[in-house]
């Protein structure tokens, strides 16, 4: 049933000023696609990802997600779906550096209580998925940038989640290993996969199949490639 936002708001007070980080978006995106929201800093996309990654909760107007209004979800239902539903992937990796790769992408399965054995099994399945199974016990300062990223993304998918939001995925690799994780979200897309890209950058924007451009809170194109 996919996601759908109807006239999404979002304000912050800083002071006596009000600041419509989200200004009546309305967007819908279908089970299986893969999108890039493109915008510069401050233009409201990192502010729309966390709405839709369940990480903030909009001012006004209705987020639907298979058919759930998740406006009206308790913080521990909200949880429960970041859990399941929604793989994420950051510019800065988010790895734990005490921790090996393997052991970085186990977390979500521990905190999902699946039995050691089989979140082995899955993180490693992961892990060859993206190529690095032979960097399994590495530390994260044992890697190079594009392979923590993918680190990342195998974390991302061991939990077999519907939705990946990926917030500037390329920010921080050299255009080699950019290159690379593109491809990468790109065979998940091609795998049934949601992918949901922010980015500010124009030529990673073009590797979806649709291109959302937002400036000042607001959808100003929405295009098909």
């Amino acid at each position: 049933m996919g996601i759908s936002v109807e006239n999404l708001t979002k304000t912050y007070t800083v002071g006596n000023t009000v600041i419509n980080a989200l200004d009546g978006v309305s967007l819908d995106i279908s089970d299986g696609e893969y999108v890039t929201v493109v915008g510069s800093s401050g233009s409201g996309k990192s502010t729309l990802m966390n709405i839709l990654g369940c990480l903030d909760i909009q001012s006004s107007g209705k987020y639907i997600l298979d058919g759930e209004d998740v406006s009206k979800l308790s913080d521990n239902k909200l949880s429960e779906i970041r859990s399941r539903k929604i793989g994420f992937v950051f510019q800065s990796f988010n790895l734990i550096s005490g921790l090996t790769a393997l052991e970085n992408v186990e977390l979500p399965l521990i905190y999902r209580k699946i039995p050691k054995q089989k979140r082995r099994e899955i993180s490693l399945s992961a892990l060859e998925s993206v190529g690095l199974l032979e960097r399994a016990n590495h530390r994260p300062s044992e890697l190079s940038g594009g392979q923590q990223q993918r680190v990342a993304i195998a974390r991302a998918v061991a939990v077999d989640p519907e939705i990946i939001l990926a917030d500037e995925p390329c920010g921080n690799l050299d255009s080699r290993s950019g290159a690379e994780v593109l491809k990468l979200l790109s065979d998940l897309s091609k795998a049934g996969k949601t992918i949901i890209m922010i980015t500010h950058n124009e030529q990673t924007a073009k590797q979806a199949q649709r291109l959302i451009r937002i400036s000042d809170g607001k959808i100003v194109n929405n295009l098909f490639s």
